[in-house]
């Protein structure tokens, strides 16, 4: 390898990853744009991924392996962020795959972006998408307002963004605070830095499966999330809303999720749902700041019916 450093560095985590790792390194190794390094974290695999990174490291020198003992995703994202030497930093993990022009597209986003911090794209749930496919972007928000409640958060899908290195150095990378949404925790400090974009182009194949959904963590994500919010709100000099407030928007975050996912367990939070909006109501109405609420919460109970 030589002295001269790539413009993009992208980092893969890999914990115990070898049914898809393959497939995942070779979508990187594939890119039409070529400038760039494939930093894969073996954050303490027993299984066969670091034979699959190594053989695979034996062709091509821009693949980069780092071991560490398992210390989880923020701690092996961390060590990547440590060893990346990119001015660009994209995101990968090991059961996806990058579309080849991938990351083609997202340098010259941001070169031609430089109010964009973020850029990211579409994950779509094909290998060969056409326009009927499945498609998922991180959200409608470009820009974070944290003056309400629920605050307004720009997002994107965490395993397709490309972002700029220099801005996830300032905010001292990833935080370990925040279990289950150390993404969203970076989303939120982000946008200090610039805009999250979200452009409709097709940049990667998102692949769901069994392990990649843990109901069990549904709860505990979102209030990492709530939590992440909250830290931002103090960060910012807006007074902290109310306990009742926010304990009410954690129970409509969670049980949004659960309708995704969990029928069984969406009909259970109904109860508890409504009777967080009957307590915040007068609240949330009182206050400008908070009257979005309610409204959030009667509309996710009355789609919940709808679809039951």
């Amino acid at each position: 390898m030589t002295d001269r450093s790539p413009r993009v560095s992208v980092i893969l985590p890999c914990h115990n990853g070898e049914a898809y790792l393959r497939e995942a390194i070779r979508s990187i190794l594939d890119q039409t744009y070529t400038d760039f390094e494939l930093i894969v974290v073996d954050d303490g695999s027993t299984d066969g991924s670091p034979a699959i990174m190594h053989d695979m490291a034996l062709d091509d020198r821009r693949l980069r392996i780092v071991t560490q003992v398992n210390g989880g995703i923020v701690a092996a994202l961390n060590t990547a962020m440590d060893h990346a030497r990119g001015e660009y930093i994209a995101r990968m993990d090991a059961d996806d795959l990058s579309f080849p022009e991938r990351l083609a597209f997202q340098v010259s986003y941001l070169d031609r972006h430089p109010e964009v911090v973020i850029v990211g794209g579409h994950a779509v749930g094909d290998r060969h998408p056409t326009p009927a496919s499945t498609r998922t972007c991180g959200g409608r928000h470009t820009r974070t307002d944290l003056t309400v409640f629920p605050p307004r958060v720009a997002v994107s899908m965490h395993p397709l963004i490309m972002m700029r290195a220099a801005a996830l150095r300032a905010m001292g990378g990833y935080r370990h605070d925040y279990r289950h949404a150390e993404d969203y925790d970076l989303f939120i400090r982000a946008s200090a830095f610039g805009r999250i974009a979200n452009p409709p182009v097709d940049v990667l194949f998102y692949r769901r499966h069994e392990s990649a959904i843990s109901i069990g963590n549904v709860e505990e994500q979102e209030r990492s999330a709530v939590r992440a919010e909250l830290d931002a709100i103090a960060r910012s000099g807006e007074g902290p809303p109310p306990a009742r407030i926010v304990e009410a928007y954690t129970l409509l975050r969670v049980f949004r999720r659960y309708r995704a996912i969990s029928a069984d367990r969406a009909r259970a939070m109904r109860l508890p749902v409504f009777a967080s909006l009957l307590a915040t109501t007068p609240h949330a109405l009182a206050s400008n700041r908070f009257r979005r609420l309610p409204l959030l919460i009667g509309v996710a109970l009355v789609r919940s019916m709808r679809t039951t």
